[in-house]
């Protein structure tokens, strides 16, 4: 009798949970993954559910042999701490989902008080069950474990909902794919929970661990593994940027940057799969260089290749194979694919991944836009270069970012200007330099550097701001024609720009024609319309414009027609051709004639003695810029070039 009354759990489920959660754990250690501010919870909960499924099996085990492992302390000390593990499996979930969003990362301290409550609500509930109703029954031949199940199926269901309902109120703030998961995986984890607490009582089933042990396979899966490339065997961006920040700065390696030109897309598109064949063929023998070479893919045509070695010469023989493969493969490719390939230390200065791609795309940039291709090992040199590149870099987005119109880091330094028919100074150039520390930057090293950043407005925007507040100080007291400012034609290309510049010239109540702009031919506007729209509402407000550098040979007398240029200022490269080349003094004279008889007013500028000087003058110049005149000097001093109006 007693035998037909016996009742066993069949518990397979559980198996299935801890073979997942193994596997998981495995790929957790064996690959890179990214560890983020969430990723923690992930791997904590893998953890805490091994212990829980295990100490779950024990619980079944022991209820399915009642006769031979029953111990009444001892089974109540394996339910209690199964439902602590479970409870900190809520926790790391509970976290997981609501940390998603880095609005609730900032409520850090209302979450742990409130999962506080929750937890103690979670084992004041265990202590009433215990006291009441007790977490298990024992009858003839076996142990009842449905009311234990419910119990923690229960806290789980309630979880799910906290979670569901916190994805929901958060939307505005979380991803997509984020809100997307949550909505997908958590009503199915509900239902497991509910099939759970049936299926104990009717069918004698657990699979308790199928609930949780998901759900973090999932999230792992979706957000932290970075997974190779089936094809290639490449690694990508993730895996790429979570070796460079566990490593860089810490340990020696080398790495490898090849960056392909892309042929034509008509000429690549009828010959693609050839391509991914050749591309996995390279691969396949970078691979068999050695096991120190690690492959990563940052997109279709930027590859990394890490070189886990320290000696230089080891890492050049790696650099040499590379390069020999690639060669091969072009020489026997049907379209034309030039490459350039960096190879560098990844030393203490790059000590982390940003840093490690700027250095490597910085030295890459030197070779754009040539047309052909390029293998180079960095030197010594290379990395000073750098150091002093990225603090340009760092410093100009901190000026852009917190654009402070008296940033004392952005030095004004202004050249007087000689008027031929004055015999006096009347305008002058402000001119820019950058203190980065304690040193003096030169514009030809960061304006550049500001364009390709996107911080060049904000510099705009600051000398102008300076300069203005020159001219509100001098206007009064000074004879003066202008101060000009160089404005970028990117700058003007941006819809509504005018108004920025506008607004900090009316802030000051200062005359608007005593500001004018230079802008450089060699810049060429992205946008022609927006620009010159710009210009013209510009003109209107009483600003002139000066198109500087002309004859460089960047645009035509057409386009510099259609554009509101009043002053036309003409390269130091022109004037010292004109002077070796009587062939180049000609069109130099034909040139000036042409705008002056159109009306615009001719400057030359580097002039720097006599006969450069009377050359100009007798080539009908109106003014003339140089250090035979005047070398810059910071702007207060400009205002001594100028005469006193109350000056006889």
């Amino acid at each position: 009798m007693q035998t037909d009354l016996f009742v066993t759990y069949n518990y397979i489920g559980e198996f299935a949970g801890i073979l997942m959660a193994g596997l998981l754990l495995f790929a957790m250690l064996y690959t890179k993954p990214r560890k983020t501010f969430v990723y923690k919870y992930v791997f904590r909960g893998v953890l805490l559910s091994i212990a829980a499924i295990l100490m779950q099996a024990s619980i079944v085990f022991t209820a399915n042999n009642p006769d031979l492992y029953y111990n009444r302390i001892l089974f109540m000390v394996q339910l209690v701490t199964f439902l602590l593990l479970y409870n900190g499996i809520l926790f790391c979930i509970f976290s997981y989902v609501n940390f998603m969003s880095i609005i609730r990362r900032n409520q850090r301290r209302e979450f742990i008080v409130m999962y506080g409550c929750l937890s103690f609500a979670y084992l004041f509930s265990l202590i009433l069950e215990a006291a009441s109703r007790g977490l298990y029954e024992t009858d003839i031949g076996f142990i009842n474990i449905t009311h234990f199940t419910r119990f923690y199926c229960i806290a789980g269901i309630v979880c799910a909902i906290i979670c569901f309902e916190a994805t929901i109120t958060n939307r505005k703030h979380i991803s997509r794919v984020v809100f997307d998961a949550v909505i997908l995986f958590v009503p199915l984890d509900i239902i497991l929970l509910l099939e759970q607490i049936i299926w104990v009582e009717s069918r004698h089933f657990v699979f308790s661990a199928t609930t949780y042990v998901p759900i973090f396979a999932v999230g792992y899966l979706f957000f932290h593994s970075n997974p190779y490339d089936e094809i290639t065997g490449t690694m990508n961006k993730n895996a790429l940027s979570a070796y460079l920040n566990k490593y860089a700065g810490k340990r020696k390696f080398y790495v490898s940057y090849v960056c392909l030109l892309s042929p034509p897309i008509e000429n690549f598109s009828k010959q693609d799969i050839d391509f991914l064949y050749k591309g996995v063929a390279i691969c396949r023998a970078l691979e068999a260089i050695g096991s120190k070479i690690k492959l990563y893919s940052v997109d279709d045509t930027k590859y990394i290749n890490v070189i886990e070695v320290t000696d230089e010469k080891e890492a050049k023989r790696y650099a040499d194979k590379t390069r020999a493969i690639i060669d091969e493969a072009k020489a026997s490719s049907e379209v034309p694919v030039n490459y350039v390939m960096i190879t560098a230390e990844v030393n203490p200065i790059l000590d982390n991944e940003f840093k490690v791609r700027q250095f490597l795309q910085f030295i890459a940039d030197r070779y754009e836009g040539q047309n052909s291709s390029h293998a180079y090992f960095v030197k010594p040199e290379d990395y000073d270069d750098f150091a002093e590149h990225y603090e340009i870099v760092i410093t100009l987005k901190d000026i852009r970012n917190r654009l402070d119109y008296d940033d004392d880091r952005v030095i004004v330094y202004a050249q007087p200007i000689y008027s031929v028919e004055t015999g006096s100074f009347r305008v002058a150039e402000a001119l820019m330099r950058l203190k980065v520390g304690e040193r003096l930057i030169s514009p030809d090293k960061f304006i550049g550097i500001a364009e390709a950043s996107g911080c060049i407005h904000a510099l705009t925007s600051i000398i102008l701001n300076k300069v203005c507040s020159v001219v509100k100080q001098i206007e009064d007291y000074y004879d003066f024609d202008a101060i000009s400012i160089n404005c970028s034609s990117k700058e003007l290309s941006q819809p509504n720009m005018h108004v920025e510049l506008l607004e900090i010239i009316d802030r000051y109540d200062i005359d608007v024609s005593k500001i004018r702009f230079e802008v450089t031919e060699s810049a060429m506007f992205e946008d022609f319309e927006v620009a010159n729209k710009n210009m013209n509402i510009l003109t209107s407000a009483g600003v002139q414009f000066y198109l500087d550098d002309f004859g460089t040979g960047y645009s035509s007398l057409e386009r510099v027609m259609d554009c509101p240029f009043k002053t036309i200022k003409f390269d130091k490269a022109l004037l010292y051709k004109a002077l070796d080349d009587d062939k180049m003094g000609d069109i130099m004279t034909y040139m000036i004639e042409v705008f002056k008889k159109n009306g615009y007013i001719t400057l030359v500028e580097g002039v720097e003695d006599e006969c450069q000087n009377q050359y100009s003058v007798e080539k009908g110049f109106e003014y003339i810029q140089g250090y035979h005149y005047a070398k810059p000097e910071p702007i207060g001093e400009i205002k001594k070039y100028f005469r006193r109006k109350n000056e006889a």
